[in-house]
């Protein structure tokens, strides 16, 4: 009964998605540049990546480790829409067509342009495979007989068809159905279970004294979640492209912070549920799957088997808006450098087939890349690859002094900062977002004054 409810709740959602990219005949259609997303559209689509594998797998498995401090994911790490609201005008104005190089080689040039795309599809290249750790560890629940490898197959399957039909039209449809339909899901599963636990109180009982507080956790580490948040996300292209695809300036702000208020709360639920886990008993070892083991522990086969599809479809949706983003970028590689005077026609299908085969690809880092922390990894992830380019992205639009240097240099060694901080497994000690912060803005800024008037110079022969 587990898998049945499972495989027609999903099919349903699937359905209705595949459905509204039915009517996608170009490739504007399939990746937004038409501009047609309303405020809602938008806060749903971005709620729905927020959420994701890290809001609800990976905050329950701090929820199992740490307490209700593991809500400090979704409620600090999804700020950067608010602050995102503040820019959003300005970017669906400034900003041509639904591409950040497209941005950055008009602005910038072509040098600054590759190496963003090069940092993304790095970035998409190993934040796929999370995600597919996460969906794995449901689809096991559901398919107990299915080796994690298996499971990864099917997860990244479902999301590759979701994204081939239904692109940014369907991305719209399934993120207001999963955002509304994990709430309500959740909120119902939450109450009725801390019920057998004599509520809240009850369940804290049971669990070690630092449970209960919200600083169970590193300040600094939340701080970065805040911080990084902020300065990382805001400049992505799987975050900007939902925001450029607003059918005017007022709809992209207004989407920035309903897509907060959505997605904000939703880790207060998926903590208790990790705190569930632990108070029942389970050894569940790194906690990581501690959500789908307190679904399907606590609750009937039918009921479990929607939340699991439910699920299933919100981290697909974030993987789908991941491989789209990427697919987007790789397909602006062939417009500009490959095959400039290719037809619409083509583009769409190169678009199709390029995302097709990166997604498969990154089976290659999901077999190698471990699941004792998700969350941690997914952030340290994003300050390295993410986090440098937003000096040419937001300083950018704001400061005309920015150069072409100032914009080249601060992202490369953001990155390579990012990286040997990494390496030398320094973020334990301190996340990485702040040496990279401090590399990338002190670059950006003083290597524009230095090349400002040259640039000026050079514009006025």
């Amino acid at each position: 009964m587990l898998i049945l409810t499972w495989l027609v709740t999903f099919f349903i959602v699937v359905g209705l998605g595949i459905y509204s990219g039915m009517s996608i005949k170009s490739s504007n259609q399939w990746t937004g540049a038409d501009k047609s997303l309303g405020a809602i559209s938008i806060g749903c689509i971005f709620a729905a990546w927020q959420i994701g594998g890290m809001a609800i797998v990976g905050a329950a498995q701090n929820g199992y480790n740490l307490g209700i401090s593991g809500a400090w994911y979704s409620i600090a790490g999804s700020f950067y829409f608010i602050a995102l609201a503040f820019f959003a005008k300005i970017i669906r104005t400034k900003m041509p067509g639904e591409s950040v190089p497209s941005y950055l080689q008009t602005r910038f040039d072509k040098k600054t342009a590759k190496l963003y795309s090069i940092a993304w599809i790095i970035y998409g290249f190993f934040y796929i495979p999370i995600q597919l750790k996460t969906v794995s560890s449901i689809i096991a629940i559901v398919l107990p007989n299915v080796n994690i490898t298996v499971a990864m197959i099917i997860g990244l399957t479902l999301a590759v068809l979701y994204t081939s039909f239904s692109g940014m039209k369907g991305a719209e449809t399934v993120g207001r159905i999963v955002c509304i339909g994990i709430y309500i899901l959740l909120i119902i599963f939450v109450f009725l279970n801390l019920k057998k636990f004599d509520g809240y109180g009850g369940l804290l009982s049971q669990l070690p004294k630092e449970y209960s507080s919200m600083t169970n956790m590193p300040i600094q580490r939340i701080i970065a979640w805040i911080f990084g948040g902020c300065i990382s996300t805001a400049v992505m292209q799987s975050v900007l492209q939902p925001l450029l695809a607003a059918k005017d300036p007022e709809s992209a702000q207004k989407g920035s912070i309903i897509g907060y208020l959505i997605a904000a709360p939703i880790c207060f639920f998926t903590a208790l549920c990790g705190m569930m886990a632990k108070a029942s008993g389970a050894n569940l070892g790194d906690g990581s799957t501690a959500f789908a083991y307190t679904i399907d522990f606590f609750s009937s086969p039918i009921f479990a088997g929607i939340i699991f599809a439910f699920t299933t479809l919100i981290i697909s949706a974030t993987m789908a808006t991941m491989m789209l983003a990427t697919g987007t970028i790789i397909t602006n590689i062939y417009k500009t450098d490959i095959n400039p005077n290719a037809k619409d026609e083509k583009i769409l299908k190169i678009s199709k087939i390029v995302t097709f085969i990166f997604a498969y690809l990154t089976l290659i880092p999901a077999s190698i890349i471990p699941s004792e922390s998700l969350t941690n990894l997914f952030l340290t992830l994003q300050h390295v690859a993410a986090a440098p380019v937003s000096f040419s992205i937001i300083v950018g639009l704001t400061w005309n002094k920015a150069t072409k240097q100032g914009a080249f240099w601060s992202m490369l060694l953001g990155i390579i900062v990012g990286i040997t901080w990494m390496i030398l497994g320094l973020t334990d000690k301190l996340e990485a977002i702040y040496p990279v912060f401090l590399t990338t803005y002190i670059v950006g800024f003083v290597v524009s004054k230095m090349t400002y008037k040259e640039e000026v110079d050079l514009l006025n022969e």
